[in-house]
C-alpha cells in the first residue's frame, strides 16, 4: 500500500520521465534510420525542382513500362540488360514529363478525351498505336482499330490487371507525345529565316577561294624547347575552370575468378549420361522420358538424310533400327545420348489454304463468337461448301481469301507466315482436304492441305542432353580462391603487386557514374558499383558475386561533382599549355621571317608550299589538312595574293597565300525560296534537340536512385 500510495504521490513526475523516455526511444530510431518526421525523404529516388518523386511512384511506372514493351515487342519476358534499359528510360521520360509539365501548364497545353480517343481509336491514329503488334492485323499488316476495341471490351476479364494497368500506361505515353508535339510547333512556328539569313548562307557556301599554304606542325616542336612552370598550369586552370566540370565518378580496376566446371564436374556428368542409357533404352514414352531428364526438349521434327546437324548422328542412326541409341558423345559443353525414334516416308512440304476468322469489335465480338462461326463452317465444308467461295466471302485475310485461301508451298523448320504450325507433321499427317482448326491469340484459322510433295525417307531423332554445370564445390574452390585474394590484398599498392605476381589479368572501369548499370563482362554489377562511391580511395573490397564471376575491385580515383580539382586535371592542362607555348613560339620564328612570299618563306623554314582547292567558308574540312576552321576563315576573307599573318590552327600554325577567287552568283528567287526552307529546317531540328536540354539544364535535378539499386 506504501508503495502504491508514493507512486500515486510522485505520479506526474512518473509520467514526465516516461514521456521523456518515450521521445528519446522514438527520435533514437528516427535519427538511427536518417529519417523524418514530417517527410517521406527516405523513400523519395528523386526531386526535381519543388516535385518530389518517391520510390513506389518509380517503381509502378517500371512496372507500366515493361508490360507495355512486352506488348509492343510481343514477348513474354525481359532479361536483366533490357530491364536496366527500361528503367533508364523510364527515369528520363519522368524527368521529361515533371519539366515540360510545368511548360504545359504555363502555355495553357493540353490533350482533350475526344483528341485523345482520335489518337488511340480514330482517324488520327498516333504512330506508337500503329507499332503494338496485338493491334496489328496478321493479314494486312496494317493497324485495325476493331483490335483496339476488342482489347478493351476483353481489357477486365485480365485478374492481374496487368491488360489495364498497360493500357493506362499506353494512353499516358500517347498523351505525352501529343502535348510534345504541341509544345514543339508553338516553338517552331515562331523560328523565321530572314531573306537576308538565306542571302549570306548561299553567298558563303557560293565563294570559292583556291590557296596556297605552309605549315609548321606543334608536333614538330620539341617539349625540350619549352618549359612548363607550376604557376603556368595554375593561370591556365583559374582561366579556364568552366571547362573542367564534372559529374561524380569513379575509377575501378578489379579482376575476376570465373567459375568453370572442372574435370570432376565433368567425370559427374559423363557417369550420371551412363547411368541413364539403361532406362532411356528401355522406356516406353520417349517424349515424356526425354522432356524430364534433358537439358532440352524433345525436337520434333524429321530429316532427310544429311540433314541432322550432328555428322556421327545422321551417319549411323539413318540406316538403323528404330530405338537405335548413339552415344554418350560430347558436343558444345554436353554429355548427349541420341535416340532413333521414327523413320517414316515423308513429304519435303506442303500446300496449304486457310480461312481467318477474326474478332472485329463489330459482328464478330470476341473470340469464342470466331470459334463458333469457324465450327459452322468447317461444317458447311464438310457437307460439300466450296472452301474458296467461303474464304473469299468470310475470310479477314483478304490477300489470301481473293485467291480461294491459298497460302502456297511450305518447308518443314520454315515459318508459315502468317500462322506457324508445330510440329510440322500435324500438316504432314493430314489426309488432304481435310479440316483442321487452330486458334491463335488473333483468330481462328481453318486450314487444309491441298497438296504434298513427292515423300522421302526421314528420321526422328530424340536427343537426351546434359551440359557439364559447376558444381557447389566448384563455385566454393573458386570462392575460397578470390576470398583468399580479397583478404591478403586490402591496399590498392598491394592489389597491383599480387595482380602481377599471379599473372591475373586487370581489368578497368573508368569513368563510373553513380547510376551506371553497365560493366563489361559482368552481370548486374549495380552491388560494385554502390560500393564504389561509399568507398575510399584506394579501398579494395570484398568478394562480389555476379553470375559465374567472383570479383575483387579496387577504387583508384575519385571525381566529385562540380569543378575537377586541379590535381587530377593536371596532365590534361599540360597539354593544353604545352599547344600554347608551341603556338607563341612558332608564331614568334615565322613573323621574324615576314614580309616575304610564300615560296622564299617555305625555303627558311625548311617548309613545302601546298595547295587547297574550292575551299567555301562552310567548308567542313581543308583537303590535305583537316578539320581547320580558323584557316578557312582566314581564306575566304583574304585578298587576293597576299600572305598572310601566321594562322593558329588546330593542329599548327599555317601561312597562306590565296590564288584565285570565284565571286557568288547573284541569287535568284527560286533559289532564295530553296535557301530558306533548308535553312528553316535546319534551324527548326536543332531547336528541337536543344529545348529539353536547355530546361533539363536550368533545372535542379537530384538523383537518388543509388539508394535503392
Amino acid at each position: 500500500m506504501a508503495t502504491l500510495e508514493n507512486i500515486r504521490r510522485r505520479g506526474p513526475l512518473v509520467a514526465i520521465i516516461i514521456g521523456f523516455a518515450m521521445l528519446a526511444f522514438i527520435l533514437g530510431d528516427f535519427l538511427n534510420s536518417g529519417g523524418s518526421l514530417f517527410s517521406n525523404d527516405q523513400f523519395r529516388i528523386a526531386q526535381i525542382d519543388d516535385v518530389s518523386v518517391d520510390y513506389q511512384e518509380y517503381e509502378q511506372k517500371v512496372l507500366e513500362a515493361t508490360e507495355l514493351y512486352k506488348q509492343r515487342m510481343n514477348i513474354q519476358s525481359v532479361d536483366e540488360r533490357l530491364k536496366e534499359e527500361i528503367k533508364r528510360q523510364v527515369w528520363d521520360d519522368m524527368i521529361q514529363s515533371i519539366i515540360m509539365g510545368k511548360e504545359y501548364e504555363k502555355l495553357g497545353v493540353f490533350v482533350s478525351p475526344d483528341e485523345l480517343f482520335d489518337l488511340v481509336q480514330g482517324k488520327n491514329i498516333d504512330p506508337m498505336m500503329r507499332q503494338i503488334p496485338i493491334f496489328i492485323n496478321q493479314q494486312t499488316g496494317l493497324f485495325d482499330p476493331a483490335l483496339v476495341v476488342y482489347f478493351l471490351k476483353n481489357m477486365d476479364q485480365d485478374k492481374s490487371g496487368n491488360s489495364k494497368a498497360t493500357w493506362i500506361a499506353l494512353e499516358g505515353e500517347i498523351m505525352q507525345n501529343q502535348l510534345n508535339r504541341k509544345y514543339m510547333n508553338l516553338i517552331l512556328k515562331g523560328l523565321y529565316i530572314s531573306n537576308k539569313e538565306a542571302e549570306k548562307e548561299f553567298i558563303d557556301r557560293n565563294y570559292i577561294v583556291d590557296f596556297d599554304f605552309i605549315s609548321s606542325k606543334f608536333s614538330d616542336v620539341s617539349d625540350s624547347s619549352i618549359s612548363i612552370t607550376d604557376a603556368d598550369i595554375k593561370e591556365y586552370y583559374d582561366k579556364h575552370q568552366k571547362d573542367f566540370e564534372q559529374e561524380a565518378s569513379r575509377d575501378l580496376a578489379y579482376v575476376t575468378f570465373t567459375v568453370v566446371p572442372s574435370s570432376k564436374d565433368s567425370l559427374y556428368t559423363q557417369e550420371w549420361i551412363n547411368k541413364i542409357l539403361k532406362e532411356f533404352t528401355t522406356t516406353d514414352d520417349n517424349k515424356q522420358f526425354i522432356n524430364f531428364n534433358s537439358d532440352i526438349s524433345l525436337d520434333e521434327s524429321h530429316y532427310k538424310k544429311s540433314e541432322y546437324p550432328n555428322i556421327d548422328v545422321d551417319s549411323i542412326l539413318f540406316n538403323s533400327e528404330v530405338n537405335t541409341i548413339y552415344g554418350p558423345y560430347f558436343e558444345d559443353g554436353s554429355y548427349k545420348l541420341a535416340k532413333l525414334l521414327e523413320v517414316k516416308n515423308l513429304p519435303d512440304s506442303v500446300k496449304v489454304k486457310h480461312i481467318l476468322i477474326q474478332p472485329n469489335g463489330k459482328n464478330i465480338v470476341d473470340i469464342n463468337q470466331a470459334k463458333a462461326i469457324a465450327d459452322s463452317l468447317k461444317t458447311v465444308i464438310k457437307n460439300g461448301g466450296n472452301f474458296a467461295e467461303i474464304a473469299k466471302n468470310y475470310s479477314t485475310d483478304k490477300k489470301s481469301g481473293e485467291e480461294g485461301g491459298e497460302m502456297g508451298w511450305y518447308i518443314e523448320n520454315q515459318a508459315a507466315a502468317p500462322f506457324q504450325i508445330k510440329p510440322f507433321n500435324l500438316l504432314v499427317d493430314s489426309s488432304l482436304n481435310k479440316i483442321i482448326i487452330l486458334e491463335y491469340n488473333y483468330g481462328i484459322h481453318l486450314i487444309a492441305v491441298s497438296d504434298k510433295s513427292a515423300e522421302s525417307k526421314k528420321i526422328k531423332v530424340g536427343v537426351v542432353e546434359r551440359k557439364i554445370m559447376a558444381s557447389s564445390e566448384t563455385y566454393q574452390s573458386v570462392y575460397s580462391e578470390a576470398s583468399k585474394f580479397a583478404g591478403e590484398n586490402r591496399s590498392l599498392s598491394k592489389f597491383e603487386k599480387s595482380v602481377e605476381a599471379n599473372k591475373l589479368i586487370k581489368k578497368v572501369a573508368p569513368g563510373i557514374t553513380q547510376s551506371e548499370t553497365f560493366i563489361a563482362g559482368l552481370e548486374s554489377p549495380r552491388e560494385m558499383i554502390r560500393w564504389a562511391f561509399k568507398a575510399e580511395k584506394n579501398d579494395v573490397s570484398q568478394v562480389f558475386e555476379f553470375a559465374n564471376n567472383y570479383v575483387i575491385a579496387a577504387l583508384t580515383e575519385i571525381r566529385e561533382k562540380g569543378i575537377a580539382p586541379i590535381e587530377q586535371v593536371n596532365d590534361e592542362i599540360k597539354f593544353y599549355v604545352s599547344k600554347e607555348k608551341k603556338i607563341a613560339l612558332l608564331k614568334e620564328n615565322i613573323s621574324k621571317l615576314l614580309p616575304s612570299d610564300l615560296e622564299t618563306l617555305a625555303n627558311k623554314l625548311s617548309q613545302e608550299v601546298k595547295e587547297a582547292r574550292n575551299v567555301s567558308f562552310t567548308s567542313f574540312q581543308i583537303q590535305g589538312l583537316g578539320y581547320e576552321p580558323n584557316v578557312i576563315a582566314n581564306a575566304v576573307s583574304l585578298e587576293k595574293d597576299k600572305v598572310s599573318a601566321p594562322i593558329e590552327g588546330e593542329n599548327g600554325v599555317y601561312v597562306i597565300k590565296v590564288k584565285s577567287v570565284t565571286p557568288a552568283p547573284a541569287i535568284e528567287n527560286m533559289n532564295l525560296i530553296v535557301e530558306k526552307s533548308k535553312l528553316t529546317r535546319n534551324l527548326q531540328q536543332r531547336t528541337m534537340q536543344q529545348i529539353f536540354k536547355a530546361l533539363k539544364t536550368s533545372s535542379e535535378i537530384t538523383d537518388e536512385r543509388s539508394k535503392f539499386y
